[in-house]
């Protein structure tokens, strides 16, 4: 499956805010959260603020010409840290390598030290991520718990990669 990073354009807007409100559909298996009386996840919701913001980079995950998800990455400017802030893959491109492929293009759009966060409660994430990590960085990244204490945070740098 050819998978490809589509920057996010301005006529994008609402197809990442809809696949945001299917994301948090998606980790309510997990976090146990409830639809807002509007029948959203996700109350109010519009990624324009992202798009309009020099700090974050908005990509679509593309697998064969399909969209099968979506990557957003924030510039941590004070700490120097470059980090993935939302990464999606739809349920039906999950297990054939699609969000490991777009993980390692992400990874490889910036030059720098990486931070990589999952919550606790989703174990799945966090599977994903140290297995992707461990391969990605040949196993030089460090784990913590976030600063939040939500769960582990992965650090890495592909300054020489």
């Amino acid at each position: 499956m050819l998978v490809t990073l589509e920057k996010v354009k301005e006529d994008g807007i609402v197809t990442l805010n809809h696949l945001v409100e299917l994301a948090s559909y998606d980790l309510s298996e997990y976090n146990g959260r409830d639809v807002h009386e509007n029948g959203l996840f996700v109350a109010d919701f519009d990624s324009k603020s992202w798009l309009d913001s020099e700090h974050f980079h908005l990509f679509f995950i593309i697998a064969d010409e399909k969209i099968a998800g979506f990557v957003v990455i924030r510039n941590l400017y004070k700490e120097q840290v470059i980090n993935l802030n939302h990464f999606f893959v739809l349920r039906k491109y999950r297990r054939q390598g699609v969000g490991r492929e777009a993980a390692i293009q992400a990874f490889n759009l910036f030059k720098g030290r990486w931070r990589v966060n999952q919550y606790d409660w989703n174990v799945p994430a966090q599977h994903f991520w140290r297995s992707v990590i461990q391969a990605y960085s040949n196993q030089n990244y460090t784990e913590t718990i976030r600063e939040d204490i939500k769960g582990p945070s992965q650090e890495f740098s592909n300054h020489e990669m």
